[in-house]
């Protein structure tokens, strides 16, 4: 997980040498903090409080129902001399880059200090100590993006000037909008809704309505594809450069795209896939196992090696060499498909979940052996995570635990989601009439 540097949480068993360099230097203790409030977060916790100007904030946190100022048996630290944190921070990370326990209550406790000063007394969030959980059942609306229709969400680091990690959401009409290029903005930083802007360079021609966008590590680019064959790619989130239907050889509509972070794969209607290992000379498949060219593929992922695309009449395509592609007939009205993994007691399971209009869920540990179910409602996005997560029309969004099999109803979203991604432990859709919704 990307975070600014300076939000990055020091795990640490306090020592006394430590301890000695918290105080002294002539400054002097502030009064506790006010207003302290910690919410539960997926494997993370969100605290604020009000901020006094020259005050520098330390905090502390523990496993259980109590932890004090300068307590040696806390889990992770975070504030150095002369380097306090700011409100609202994420605590995310404790014991040498884990994350915090899913289920496990903590304590915090925050203090101030001025000038390089004693710290002052500690104040403790309102409502006490906060026990993270699993995101995904509970949602939170927003309409960032006016009335533009948004169809897909990327999240990773550009490689201009400033090189900071950002989302970036595609839509019709070339719409682009990224999270401002600031600490304070560009990533998710409390509970509330992402920040939106639009680019401030070139951007894509608005004859382009763009369906989906990823972020490829490899070359630090984000790119998006969309209507007549157009890729339009960017590495400073502000510029972005169009690739035409003669680069890609074809007009159809792409309508996904994913990155293996090295090659990209796109998909289109009747059948198109092409594939690209540097982003501008795309590349049709030497073989593909039947004729789809009567099918529409909607979505497409990768996962540990193995790349998964869907379409209409349930056609799942399924690739380990981007060159040769084998096609499954499964059911549904297939309109994406995601992939992730989660690591249990140094064990690695890998999930695919596909999507339909129909209401078509289908899910796999392999990309190849599918089992299927059905929620009642039109789905067009999903991701994986801590859960695995459908969204679709009307505010539908519903939920399914790892090892589970019972798909349960989300509350609180609203509006048709098209598009989604989980980052920084969040899950961010965009979608119709300029919506989106966040589930932390």
């Amino acid at each position: 997980m990307f975070l600014p540097k300076r939000r990055l949480l020091i795990a640490a068993t306090l020592s006394a040498a430590f301890l000695a360099a918290c105080g002294g230097g002539g400054g002097s203790s502030a009064p506790a903090p006010l207003n302290v409030t910690a919410a539960a977060g997926d494997e993370q916790i969100f605290v604020k409080w009000d901020e006094l100007s020259g005050v520098e904030y330390w905090m502390w946190l523990k496993e259980g129902a109590t932890v004090v100022v300068g307590d040696k048996t806390a889990v992770a630290k975070v504030g150095t001399k002369g380097n306090g944190v700011d409100s609202p921070y994420i605590f995310n990370i404790v014991r040498a880059n884990t994350p915090l326990t899913n289920g496990t209550q903590y304590a915090l406790v925050i203090n101030g200090r001025k000038d390089g000063g004693e710290g002052g007394p500690g104040a403790v969030p309102v409502g006490g100590p906060v026990t993270p959980r699993l995101a995904g059942a509970t949602w939170n609306a927003a309409t960032p993006f006016a009335s533009a229709t948004m169809n897909g969400v990327a999240y990773g680091r550009s490689i201009g000037s400033t090189g900071r990690n950002s989302y970036v959401a595609v839509g019709d009409g070339g719409a682009v909008y990224n999270t401002p290029d600031t600490d304070d903005d560009r990533i998710y930083r409390s509970t509330n809704a992402l920040n939106w802007t639009t680019p401030t360079g070139t951007k894509p021609a608005a004859s382009i309505d763009l369906k989906a966008v990823a972020y490829d590590a490899n070359s630090g680019r984000y790119y998006a594809v969309g209507s007549n064959g157009s890729v339009v790619y960017s590495s400073d989130i502000n510029n972005w450069t169009t690739l035409g239907s003669a680069a890609t050889n074809t007009t159809e509509t792409l309508n996904a795209i994913a990155s293996s972070g090295g090659t990209l794969v796109a998909v289109g209607n009747k059948g198109t896939l092409r594939y690209s290992t540097n982003g501008t000379t795309w590349t049709t498949p030497a073989s593909i196992s039947e004729d789809i060219s009567a099918i529409d593929l909607r979505g497409v992922t990768y996962t540990n090696g193995v790349w998964v695309a869907v379409g209409s009449n349930g056609k799942v395509l399924t690739s380990t060499s981007v060159g040769t592609w084998t096609v499954s007939t499964q059911s549904g009205d297939l309109t994406a498909v995601a992939s992730g993994s989660h690591t249990l007691n140094s064990v690695t399971t890998y999930y695919y979940l596909a999507v339909g209009a129909d209401g078509t869920v289908l899910t796999s540990t392999n990309g190849t052996a599918w089992t299927a179910s059905n929620v009642g409602s039109a789905l067009r996005t999903a991701a994986v995570g801590s859960r695995l997560i459908a969204m679709g029309d009307n505010g539908a969004v519903w939920y399914r635990e790892l090892a589970g099999t019972t798909w349960a109803a989300g509350t609180g979203a609203s509006g048709n989601m098209l598009g989604m991604i989980r980052a920084q432990n969040i899950y961010t859709a965009v979608g119709a009439a300029g919506a989106s919704n966040h589930a932390y």
